[in-house]
């Protein structure tokens, strides 16, 4: 059997290990290279992946490996949607929600030997006002922290949880309308996977190829009340707050005020429009866990 192409597309401003040469190692070491000839690019700039992507495809390369986190993973699987070939993960990011929920969140040598052997199944995607997303996408305070924190100067767990404190005291919460009712809103997120990232699970009964989106509505509550919920959230019951709906569904639909800040796989974008749609494409994607 022919060697397979395989590329490697790393972030190398990717949250968790920033030695990337100690991986660059291990591939050397530990990918079988009876199976697969690798291809090594560094991205240098914003959307970059997305560029390197599309131009091995045209190369006839069917296998992509994104290194980095759920933002690297989007703009890869971004591009991978409905062809034959398969995308893997070797999670580096600050949350790594979908390598999570996928229970693929390894080190790189346990990532390495499941590129090698691992099994390929299809997940669902979403997406919102168009844009995909694989993990999670929403709108309200998630937004607004994922802005704040794109315009910070470090990465890591650490430098997410001081911004995400400081976002926590400046936000103020947003009104929508949703469902044919009007909610003053903390935040309203739609899951495909369980969670945002270091096991906040925010959408917990999610299933990512169920053809379906979990969307979990957190309602304006106090400072206080925010203690209970963060538990909630970090133990897979923020279904049972007082301050939460969720629903089901294949479509959902929002009005705002005015043009509204977004997050999708842990970036954000200021939309130019104050309709959100968010739906779900089956099957969209193949990925090797």
């Amino acid at each position: 059997m022919p060697k397979q192409d395989i590329l490697f597309v790393i972030n190398p401003n990717s949250g968790r290990d920033k030695k990337k040469a100690n991986l660059l190692t291990l591939l050397d070491k530990k990918l079988d290279k009876n199976r697969f000839n690798p291809t090594i690019k560094f991205t240098k700039r914003p959307n970059h992946a997305k560029e390197l992507v599309n131009e091995y495809l045209e190369k006839g390369f069917k296998e992509f490996v994104a290194v980095g986190g759920d933002g690297t993973i989007n703009e890869i699987g971004s591009q991978l949607l409905h062809k034959d070939v398969v995308l893997n993960i070797i999670s580096k990011g600050s949350g790594n929600g979908l390598a999570r929920h996928l229970g693929i969140f390894d080190t790189d040598e346990d990532c390495i030997e499941r590129i090698n052997a691992g099994k390929i199944i299809k997940i669902d995607v979403g997406f919102i006002n168009n844009i995909p997303f694989l993990c999670a996408a929403g709108l309200g305070f998630d937004a607004y922290g994922a802005l704040k924190f794109s315009e910070s100067k470090g990465r890591g767990l650490r430098n997410y949880i001081k911004v995400g404190l400081n976002s926590f005291f400046k936000y103020i919460p947003i009104d929508i309308e949703f469902n044919n009712a009007s909610y003053k809103t903390f935040s309203i997120t739609f899951g495909n996977a369980s969670q945002f990232g270091n096991n906040a699970y925010i959408t917990p009964d999610a299933d990512i190829s169920d053809g379906l989106l979990d969307c979990c509505i957190v309602k304006k509550h106090s400072k206080w009340a925010s203690i209970k919920v963060l538990i909630q959230l970090f133990n897979k019951k923020i279904r049972s707050s007082k301050y939460v709906e969720y629903y089901k569904g294949k479509h959902f639909e929002i009005e705002t005020n005015e043009p509204v800040l977004i997050h999708f796989d842990g970036e954000s974008k200021l939309l130019n429009t104050r309709n959100v749609k968010i739906k779900v494409v089956p099957n969209a994607l193949n990925i090797r866990i």
